[in-house]
Order: structure tokens, then C-alpha cells, then sequence
């Protein structure tokens, strides 16, 4: 069905009301988008056959989402109407309205950048009601007078889903709305560490859907102005938590900025020493090996700084973790040639071999990529394949577990660009 004829301009609306167009609730689905080039005379609500085409449509990714409505078990077929916008950020919004309710879903695709789907679970899509009624829950914390410790019961009970079911398209309009109501963390402690958590929560990875350059510029102003509460041990924990989250959205002289913050603490110089509370070490280290465009020089020694204390005994996942992101020989979201030589990571898995619990960062520091540049010496690849057993197929999987990467699940729904030589 046509839906958007060639031609139009970008902001135009378009509708299309016709009978026995339904839409199905509370189980998985596929949309699928088409497009010409070259159909200059469809109409919106032609019926469009895909078969005998003098040209090919185009098929573009598609969107595998979940409609919520009614109980959450029960299946439903709703009638509906459709809406369409081009935007100006290269997006066609899509949206379903209700014929019998108030309600309305919306659905984005993706038009103007290819972009690859990695590690994308399907969406939810979240009724703008509920919507709007989680945006208003924020309000009335950093606004209003509504207390912050309840804000995350608040937002799953009104958007009917845990907080990591949330799709990306609906935590970046909740993302908005912090970055509003930035002012509002400091009215306390427990304003600025709630506005941390669930901020940094909305806007992880910092990168993947549209406007997200526009919203880190908007976070890097909260950056500027520092913690308001940096005596409070929580409040500086969660501050690096959340730059960790973003960190994808930071250009190269941003993380730059942010490492040294961070540098004198976690590489003493001499006999300078300052003693940190220990889980608010652990952060700032997850901060820093987040980092990915940092200098392959910094990178590598705090590398070096994790080997020598887990050759000492002192070993715990958390350093694992730093580590194998550090190393990786696959970035989440850096280019190729931040990469660390191979010979420098084969000294670093040589010295995990015999330590246990150390098989993901194993996986991460020695994956089987094709370039011969960043692929670790076939005999230390045969070393860690041993050790690994019935899973060494991880090796030579194209697919990483970004989760595992990442340090906590990502949004459902996420799209980005895989990494590349810069």
C-alpha cells in the first residue's frame, strides 16, 4: 500500500483511513517498508503488488516491534488508521491510531544513513499516552514536588514495561525531557543521583537514533557545571556511571577532556596518592576503558596498570571487563585503527590463560576478525580456544554480544554503524 507518494516535501502529513486496515497487539511483528525511485504516479492508499514490477521495490530494514495494548497476554487485532511524516532529521515517523481508543503508536525507519542492526532486540512501541504520562512523572520530580526515590516505579508502572524493555525511540523522548529538567537535579543529592541513573539510562550508548548529537551537546553543558553534590560518594559514582553510558556520543577531544579527570586517579604519578572508595574506583576505571577514542598510547597503559595488579593476585570481574574492552580487537563504536597492536593484547591474554573467570575477556581480546593487523598469532588464538572448550566458536562469530560489551543491556530497537577505519 502506498503510504507516502513520491515528491513529498519534508514535514507534509499525510493519512489514510481505510476499512479493515488492523493492527496486532502484544506479539511480535515485522514492518516493512518499500520504496521507488522511480513510481512517480502512486497515490497514498493505492494497493501496490510487489510481484511484476518493471523495477525492483527497495526493501529497507525492517522494524520488528511489539504493539502494546490491554493485557499484556491477550492478543488483539485493532482497527486503525495511518498517519505519515517525513521529518526533517531523515526519518519517516509512521504512526496508528486507535479507532477504538484514544490511543496512538509510533514507528520511525530510518531513511537517509544505512545503518546496521547489531545486536537489535525487538521494541516494544509504547502508546503516547503512557508516554506523556512518564514524561510528566519526570517533570513532577525535577520540576514539582514529587519525590525522586519513587521516579522508577513511577515510569515502569505507567509505561507497563521494566525499564529495560524500554525501546530506544521511547527512552530518547524520557532522555529529552531530563535534559530539560536539568536544572532540577540540584535541588538534592537524591534529585542529582536519580537525574544521573535514569538520564544516563535514557541516553545510552550516547549514539544510534536521531537527534542524539543534539542531546549530548545538551549533556555536555551538565559536564561543564560539574557535580553539584561531589561529596555525596553515590552522586560521584553515578556521575561517571553515566559518562560511561554516553560515552559513543563523545568526539575524540571530549573523551580526551573527560580522561583527564580521571588520569590523575587512576595513573598516580611518583608518590602522589589519593585513596578512593573502592566501588567509586571501579566506575571511574569502567569510565575510562569506555573510552574508545582515546590514544592508543593511554589505552595501552592502563592496560598495563590491570595486567600487573591481576598478576598479583587482585583480580576481580570489573578489571576483567576494563580490560577486555581496552583490548578488544572489535570496538563497540571506534574506528579500526583504534584497535591496540596485536603484539601488545597477546601479552595480555597470555597472562589471563590460567584465571579463571576470565573467558569473556579471553573471547573480546583474541576474536577471529579476517585482518591480519588486528588478529592476534594463530598459536596464542589455538592457546585460548583450548582453554575455552565447546565455546570457542565465540572466536569466529561475526556477532558480538554487545551487552557483554557494553556492560549492561542496550536499548531495544538500537541501530548503529558498525566501526570502521577512520
Amino acid at each position: 500500500m502506498c503510504l507516502v507518494p513520491r515528491g513529498s516535501e519534508e514535514g507534509t502529513t499525510l493519512e489514510l483511513d481505510r476499512d479493515g486496515l488492523q493492527l496486532v497487539a502484544n506479539k511480535p511483528v515485522s514492518f516493512r517498508l518499500y520504496s521507488s525511485l522511480t513510481r512517480i504516479d502512486d497515490q497514498a492508499g493505492d494497493v501496490i503488488s510487489l510481484e511484476g514490477q518493471d523495477e525492483p521495490l527497495h526493501e529497507h530494514a525492517p522494524l520488528d516491534a511489539v504493539i502494546r495494548f490491554g493485557k499484556p497476554t491477550e492478543q488483539r487485532m485493532i482497527p486503525v488508521k495511518l498517519g505519515a511524516k517525513l521529518s526533517e532529521v531523515g526519518t519517516l515517523e509512521t504512526w496508528s491510531d486507535s479507532k477504538i481508543s484514544e490511543h496512538r503508536w509510533r514507528l520511525e525507519f530510518q531513511l537517509r544513513k544505512a545503518r546496521e542492526a547489531r545486536g537489535a532486540r525487538t521494541a516494544a512501541v509504547i502508546a503516547d499516552e503512557a508516554l506523556i504520562a512518564a514524561e510528566q512523572a519526570i517533570r513532577d520530580v525535577f520540576t514539582g514536588s514529587a519525590v525522586p526515590e519513587g521516579l522508577p516505579a513511577k515510569l515502569e508502572q505507567v509505561i507497563g514495561l521494566g525499564r529495560n524493555s524500554w525501546p530506544v525511540s521511547a527512552i530518547r523522548r524520557l532522555a529529552d525531557v531530563f535534559l530539560a529538567c536539568a536544572e532540577g537535579r540540584k535541588r538534592s543529592a537524591a534529585h542529582e543521583l536519580r537525574w544521573l541513573n535514569l538520564g544516563g539510562f535514557c541516553l545510552r550508548p550516547g549514539f544510534g537514533f536521531p537527534g542524539d548529537d543534539l542531546r549530548i551537546e545538551q549533556a555536555r553543558r551538565v559536564y561543564a557545571s560539574g557535580l553539584t553534590f561531589a561529596n555525596a560518594t553515590q552522586n560521584e559514582s553515578e556521575w561517571w556511571i553515566f559518562w560511561g553510558r554516553v560515552s559513543g556520543g563523545l568526539n575524540r577531544n571530549q573523551q580526551g577532556d573527560l580522561y583527564q579527570r580521571l588520569s590523575g586517579l587512576l595513573l598516580p604519578r611518583g608518590k602522589k596518592f589519593t585513596r578512593i572508595n573502592s566501588s567509586l574506583l571501579r566506575e571511574m576505571w569502567r569510565c575510562a576503558s569506555s573510552l574508545e577514542l582515546l590514544p592508543n598510547g593511554v589505552k595501552t597503559e592502563l592496560g598495563e596498570t590491570l595486567i600487573k595488579k591481576i598478576k598479583s593476585g587482585d583480580i576481580n570481574s570489573s578489571d576483567l571487563w576494563c580490560l577486555s574492552r581496552l583490548g578488544a580487537r572489535k570496538l563497540f563504536y571506534g574506528p579500526n585503527n583504534q584497535v591496540l597492536p596485536a603484539a601488545t593484547v597477546q601479552r595480555w591474554v597470555e597472562a589471563l590463560l590460567k584465571i579463571d573467570r576470565a573467558q569473556d575477556a579471553l573471547v573480546a581480546m583474541s576474536r577471529i576478525t579476517g585482518d591480519a593487523a588486528r588478529d592476534l598469532p594463530g598459536s596464542t588464538v589455538e592457546q585460548v580456544k583450548r582453554v575455552l572448550g565447546e565455546d570457542a566458536g565465540r572466536l569466529e562469530s561475526d556477532e558480538q554480544d554487545l551487552g557483554r560489551v557494553f556492560g549492561e543491556e542496550l536499548p531495544s530497537g538500537l541501530v548503529f554503524t558498525p566501526s570502521a577505519e577512520e
